[in-house]
């Protein structure tokens, strides 16, 4: 076993690792910013931060970055999937947090065999809430309840009480713009609110082995191949900009958001007949903005 490779399953991460320059990190930085400050209605704004990669060009370009493929390459093996990308953005003095939790603790997957990179594409620091881990918690499963907050940023709210947690051991992953963290699916991570005057953005590919399933009745079963080939075919297959256009790929995009809020709402409802009742105005975009705007989401 590599060194790079044991280093990551002693501790559950490797940080500090440059895959973008900073002027190329600046540059989708500025031009999300934009894109933020652009006149999107509510649902464009919850909904791009999720798949992301099948919604901006640059996202699926990073999502094949040769640089990130080969350092999880050394970990996962040749051949693995882009299961999904996620936008973790932070207004300045923001008081949006991630809770405490571990991905494969709801992933459902059926093999340990998950990574996520996180890479900063502005400042990543304490001051704004850069992420924090627990080292070598992933040896471990922790028990999670739903924590319901207007300001929690995970979907379902998933969450390790603090008492379970010996906080003096929490480690901040500070990253410059450009630099990467690579943890383990079931590390113990979270972030907290952004008390400085600055943006915090940071994109998160969520990668799996090909021989991995995911629990179809609570998540999307799509993924992009992104290094090596699947014999297994677990996943339904997603195009990549390299042969198709940004504008099919939204309206995929499109297509899983509407398929995950369904499969949401059929787990709070745990009815199939109001399900089909609610998801008949949800599918309409102006009406799914006005539920964000209900519930607060950020």
């Amino acid at each position: 076993m590599s060194n790079f490779k044991q280093n990551f399953f002693d501790n559950g991460f490797i940080t500090k690792l440059r895959v973008l320059s900073e002027n190329d990190a600046s540059n989708i930085c500025d031009n999300y910013l934009k894109y933020l400050s652009s006149g999107i209605n509510k649902a464009e704004s919850i909904e791009h931060k999720t798949k992301s990669h099948l919604y901006f060009p640059w996202a699926n370009e990073i999502i094949r970055n040769k640089r990130i493929l080969e350092y999880v390459e050394q970990i996962l093996g040749p051949n693995f999937v882009c299961w999904n990308s996620v936008i973790f953005h932070k207004y300045p003095s923001s008081k949006n947090f991630v809770s405490m939790h571990q991905d494969q603790n709801y992933w459902g997957i059926i093999h340990d065999k998950a990574i996520s990179v996180q890479l900063a594409i502005s400042e990543s620091k304490i001051e704004n809430g850069c992420l924090r881990i627990l080292p070598s918690s992933h040896r471990s499963d922790y028990s999670h309840k739903d924590l319901i907050k207007k300001d929690n940023m995970l979907a379902r709210g998933q969450s390790i009480s603090n008492d379970d947690l010996n906080q003096d051991k929490l480690k901040n992953i500070e990253l410059d713009p450009g630099e990467c963290v690579l943890f383990h699916g079931n590390i113990v991570h979270g972030s907290m609110p952004n008390k400085s005057n600055k943006h915090r953005f940071c994109f998160t590919i969520r990668f799996l082995t090909t021989d991995n399933k995911i629990k179809k009745n609570l998540y999307y079963n799509h993924a992009t191949l992104v290094k090596g080939t699947d014999q297994y075919n677990f996943f339904q297959k997603e195009d990549s900009l390299n042969n198709s256009n940004i504008n099919k790929l939204k309206a995929l995009h499109k297509q899983l958001i509407i398929s995950q809020i369904e499969k949401y709402v059929n787990l709070k409802l745990r009815n199939n007949i109001f399900t089909k009742i609610v998801m008949f105005f949800l599918k309409f975009e102006p009406i799914r903005s006005f539920y964000y705007k209900v519930v607060k989401k950020a």
